[in-house]
C-alpha cells in the first residue's frame, strides 16, 4: 500500500512539473513573439535613405527590429498598432558605422603577444561612457577590436551602443581577428615579422601532427579534447577537408574539428576564410609585411588594413592588392619635401579616393570629432556629400559583412534611424533621437549630461550646497571649545 501511494505521488509530481514547464515555455514563446512583432514607425520631414533619392514627408516602418517599408506618407501605410514617432521638423538618416575601434573595453590590449584564443566580449564594458557618447554622435554600429599593441590579438565583435549586457549589444559575434604588422613595444620590426610567420608555420605543423596521429591510430587529441571539456557532438565531432586559398593540409578530414587546439582554431578559421583579418600598419613599410602574411596564408581577400596616417605613401601597393582600409583619425598630414624643404599638406582620404581604394573613416573621439566631423572634413576638401556619408555608412558596413543590413534605410535593413535637427555634418545640428532595432534609445530632450553641459541645468539631487548644515557648524564650534579648554 505504501509503495502504491508513493508511486501515485511521484506520478502526480511529474505531471505537475510537466504542466509547469509547459506553461513557462508557452509564456517565454509568447513573450518572444510579442517582442519580435513590435511595430514602430517614424514620420520625418525628410528621409535620407542613402540608397536613393531623399523622400520628403517620409515614413519608415519597422517591424521586429527590421525596416519593412520606406516611402512618402502618401505611399506607405503605417500599421494601426504601431507606435509612431512623429517629427516632421527633423531629418532621418541611417545610423553611422564605426569600422574599427578599441574603445568601450576595460582593457584594450593584453600582455600576451600572440593571443588569437581571446575574445573582446570578455573585455567590453556595456556601461562605458563611450557607448553613451556614440548615441549622441549618431553611431549605432561599432566594430570593437583589440588594440594595436599586439602581434596576433583577440577575436573582435560588432555591437550596438544599447543594452546592459554584451549579449544584448551583440550584432555579429566574430567580426575578425586582430593582427599587427607594426612592432609591439619592446620588439623590432624583424622580430615582429618573424613571430607572425612562425605563428602560421606553427598552425600548419599542429594540423599535420593531428593528421599523422589519426593515420597512426593515436587517439591522444580526442582524449585531450574530452579532458578539456570540448564539445565533440554534431559538426564539432566531424572532420572536413581544409579549404584555403593559401596552403592546405591533406587528410584534415580525418580530424574532428573539435579536436583542433582551441588556441589554434581561430587561426584556422582565418586561413580558411571564415573570419576576416584586421591588420594594423603603423608605417608604410608595415604594409608590405601585412599583405605578404595575408597573401601567403590565403586570407588576402578577407583582409582590411587599419592604417596610421603615414601609410598613405603605400597607397599604390594597397591599390594593387585590392584590399579595403580604415583610415586613421588624422586626415590631414604635413609633409616636407626632402629636396626643396617646402611643406605640403596631404589630405589622406583624397589620396585613397584617387587610387580607387575603398576606405572607412574613424573617429578621433566619441564626442566633438566623431564620424560626422570626419565626414564633414571630407566635404570641406572637395568630397561630394554622398562620398563623405558613404565613408561612415555603406563602406564600413560592407567591410563588416553587413552590407544592406546597416548604414542605409531600406527594407530588410536594421531599424537604426537618426533623427537630426538639420544636416548631420553641420556643427550647428544635433542628433535629437536615435532608434535602434525599432526601439527609441536616445532622446536629447531628456539627456541630463547634455542639458548640464549646454544649458547649465543641474540634475536633481546633485546640487552643491553653498553653506554647510548648521548642525555641522555647531559641532565644529563645540569641538573648538573643547580643544581650547584642554
Amino acid at each position: 500500500m505504501i509503495q502504491q501511494s508513493t508511486s501515485l505521488l511521484q506520478r502526480i509530481a511529474k505531471t505537475h512539473l510537466a504542466l509547469t514547464l509547459g506553461l513557462l515555455g508557452c509564456s517565454f514563446l509568447l513573450s518572444a513573439q510579442a517582442e519580435a512583432g513590435e511595430k514602430y514607425a517614424v514620420r520625418a520631414g525628410t528621409v535620407h535613405t542613402l540608397a536613393g533619392d531623399a523622400i520628403t514627408n517620409g515614413v519608415i516602418v519597422i517591424e521586429g527590429g527590421r525596416i519593412t517599408a520606406v516611402g512618402s506618407a502618401d505611399d506607405v501605410k503605417i500599421p494601426w498598432d504601431a507606435e509612431v514617432l512623429d517629427v516632421p521638423h527633423l531629418e532621418a538618416y541611417p545610423g553611422f558605422v564605426e569600422a574599427h575601434t578599441s574603445s568601450g573595453m576595460d582593457r584594450p590590449n593584453e600582455s600576451v603577444a600572440v593571443a588569437p584564443f581571446l575574445n573582446v566580449r570578455d573585455s567590453i564594458d556595456p556601461v562605458a561612457f563611450y557607448f553613451e557618447d556614440c548615441l549622441r554622435s549618431g553611431v549605432t554600429t561599432i566594430n570593437v577590436q583589440q588594440g594595436n599593441a599586439c602581434i596576433i590579438g583577440a577575436v573582435g565583435m560588432v555591437v550596438k551602443p544599447r543594452g546592459m549586457t554584451v549579449e544584448e549589444m551583440l550584432v555579429r559575434p566574430r567580426s575578425g581577428l586582430k593582427i599587427s604588422a607594426a612592432p609591439k613595444s619592446g620588439m623590432s620590426r624583424a622580430t615582429q615579422a618573424q613571430t607572425l610567420r612562425a605563428t602560421f608555420t606553427g598552425l600548419r605543423t599542429h594540423l599535420e601532427d593531428l593528421v599523422q596521429q589519426k593515420r597512426s591510430g593515436n587517439d591522444y587529441s580526442r582524449r585531450e579534447a574530452l579532458y578539456q571539456g570540448r564539445d565533440l557532438s554534431g559538426e564539432r565531432g566531424k572532420g572536413r577537408a581544409m579549404m584555403s586559398k593559401g596552403w592546405t593540409v591533406e587528410g584534415l578530414e580525418l580530424v574532428p574539428r573539435g579536436e583542433v587546439d582551441e588556441k589554434q582554431e581561430p587561426l584556422l578559421d582565418l586561413v580558411e576564410g571564415r573570419i576576416p583579418a584586421w591588420i594594423y600598419c603603423g608605417a608604410p613599410m608595415d604594409v608590405r609585411l601585412a599583405l605578404e602574411i595575408a597573401r601567403d596564408n590565403g586570407f588576402l581577400g578577407r583582409t582590411v588594413l587599419v592604417l596610421d596616417d603615414s601609410c598613405w605613401k603605400a597607397a599604390d601597393l594597397i591599390a594593387e592588392a585590392g584590399v579595403s582600409v580604415v583610415l586613421d583619425s588624422t586626415l590631414v598630414r604635413t609633409e616636407t619635401d626632402p629636396k626643396t624643404e617646402e611643406e605640403e599638406e596631404v589630405f589622406i582620404p583624397g589620396v585613397f579616393k584617387d587610387k580607387g581604394i575603398p576606405f572607412a573613416l574613424s573617429s578621433r573621439n566619441s564626442s566633438t570629432e566623431s564620424l560626422w566631423f570626419q565626414a564633414a572634413m571630407c566635404m570641406a576638401h572637395g568630397f561630394t556629400r554622398a562620398e563623405a556619408l558613404a565613408a561612415i555608412t555603406a563602406t564600413p558596413a560592407s567591410m563588416l559583412g553587413l552590407e544592406g543590413k546597416v548604414g542605409c534605410l531600406c527594407p530588410g535593413a536594421a531599424g537604426n534611424v537618426l533623427l537630426t535637427s538639420g544636416d548631420p555634418l553641420s556643427v550647428t545640428s544635433f542628433v535629437e533621437y536615435v532608434v535602434i532595432d525599432g526601439n527609441l534609445v536616445y532622446d536629447r530632450s531628456t539627456d541630463i549630461r547634455t542639458q548640464h553641459l549646454l544649458e547649465g541645468v543641474v540634475p536633481e539631487g546633485t546640487e552643491s550646497h553653498a553653506e554647510e548644515p548648521e548642525v555641522e557648524e555647531d559641532t565644529r564650534k563645540k569641538a573648538g571649545d573643547e580643544g581650547g579648554s584642554r
